[in-house]
């Protein structure tokens, strides 16, 4: 093999393993994107719980005060 093949060949596989980190470091960020984003739609989802769990007692306060009317 030639010097000329072997260095083009180094160059690729440098450039497999600057792909490879930066693919590494771009999965990082979308696991921690992934986390932060379950923590908040927990978040909301709790919150919809609780206003659901308040809209609901509410109703019920005026179906009695309607019933006695």
């Amino acid at each position: 093999m030639s010097n000329d093949h072997l260095a083009k060949l180094e160059e690729k596989v440098q450039h497999v393993v600057d792909t490879v980190s930066i693919q590494k470091m771009e999965l990082e960020e979308l696991r921690e994107q992934k986390a932060k984003l379950e923590e908040e739609n927990a978040t909301l989802r709790e919150e919809l719980a609780n206003w659901s769990d308040r809209l609901g007692s509410l109703l019920g306060r005026l179906e009695g005060v309607a019933e006695e009317v």
